[in-house]
């Protein structure tokens, strides 16, 4: 029985929460037993995250055995899988391939983020950048999604005077009307409302972190040809 009591508290040693419970001064007590529950849902969680990794790996390596001699439908079919339900394993699966270290991240999604995630006309970088983010709604995912397919079509900037206070750029989830209801209706909002917000700003955040960088690139070739004409300006001169 020590023994026992001993491991369960190096498990609750090992975990460690992130909540901030001192902004809504949860009593210690309370608190206790809220981080014993989170543990829980955390351990169970990666369980059945590598629960659903073997799954799909399983199935991954039975196709490849079983699709040379066309009995892997068959086969599938014969303990009650679908092919819908099929499909969707082998492209979580590709996933799991992709970001081994995110087996938590993959779980998590839903089929239809899965679909989203596994189409084959998405360049693999920005499913990376997806999987960096760990967006998991549909709702966000498409929002970046968007974004990333569409950055390479020109745009025009509308004038901020006009009515409309849309700006049509790369991002296309760069929408001033969006933003301005933010700013009205930040305290009508409800907890939902605030992570979807969030995620949005997420998006954008870090597509100006890379515009910025591309802006200082290309500064930095104006630097170096200006230094190349000032060079050969020196040489002439001193010819």
């Amino acid at each position: 029985m020590k023994a026992l009591q001993s491991l369960k508290n190096k498990m609750q040693e090992d975990y460690n929460s992130t909540f901030d419970f001192e902004k809504y001064d949860i009593e210690d007590n309370l608190k206790k037993e809220i981080v014993e529950n989170e543990a829980i849902i955390f351990r169970n969680f990666r369980s059945m995250s590598d629960s659903m990794f073997k799954v799909c790996k399983a199935l991954y390596e039975n196709s490849l055995k079983l699709k040379a001699d066309g009995s892997f439908m068959e086969w599938y079919a014969s303990f009650g899988l679908s092919k819908d339900k099929v499909s969707e394993l082998l492209r979580r699966y590709e996933l799991y391939m992709h970001f081994g270290d995110k087996k938590g991240w993959v779980t998590s999604l839903s089929v239809r983020a899965i679909k989203m995630l596994s189409n084959k006309e998405i360049d693999i970088k920005i499913i990376y950048d997806a999987a960096e983010l760990q967006l998991t709604t549909t709702e966000e995912i498409k929002i970046f999604l968007d974004a990333r397919m569409n950055e390479n079509k020109t745009f025009d900037i509308v004038p901020i005077e006009t009515n409309t206070k849309f700006l049509q750029n790369k991002f296309r989830c760069v929408n001033y009307n969006s933003f301005e209801r933010l700013y009205k209706n930040l305290n009508k909002m409800d907890s939902k409302q605030l992570h979807a917000a969030e995620r949005e700003l997420e998006v954008l955040e870090k597509y100006l972190k890379e515009l910025r960088k591309n802006i200082s690139d290309r500064n930095k070739e104006f630097e170096n040809k200006d230094n190349l004409k000032l060079v050969g300006v020196a040489d002439d001169t001193a010819e």
